[in-house]
């Protein structure tokens, strides 16, 4: 019997609750990187999902690793925290990245409170 989330649902039901729609198995395999024939002989296994195909599946969905092992009993909530708690960086430990060649752009979306009429348009 594979590993079943807090309220008894399997990986495939979970996603398709989370992204809110029907996810198909093809996009579990492609984000695990395996044949149809591993993926449907490892849904059946006691360890399925393990906590690397967990994070495949949240690398590939944009969803949080650390709720998807905690939802799979694979961490608690406590240990969650003190790992975050211990492996943060200590003040004395921060350096500072040499400057690259390359600039990353971040996009933000504009707020409506930065807009401003154009002057050049014509009237509405």
């Amino acid at each position: 019997m594979p590993r079943t989330d807090e309220n008894g649902r399997q990986l495939k039901a979970l996603l398709d609750y989370l992204l809110d729609g029907e996810i198909d198995a093809k996009d579990i395999i492609d984000a695990l990187g395996i044949s149809s024939s591993t993926y449907y002989r490892r849904i059946k296994e006691d360890d399925y999902p393990s906590a690397e195909e967990l994070r495949l599946v949240a690398d590939r969905f944009t969803l949080s690793y650390p709720d998807l092992q905690i939802q799979f009993g694979l961490m608690s909530r406590q240990e969650v925290w003190h790992y975050i708690e211990t492996s943060s960086p200590a003040p004395s430990a921060v350096s500072t990245m040499r400057e690259t060649t390359t600039n990353a752009h971040t996009a933000r979306r504009t707020r409506l409170s930065d807009l401003t009429p154009r002057m050049d348009a014509p009237p509405l």
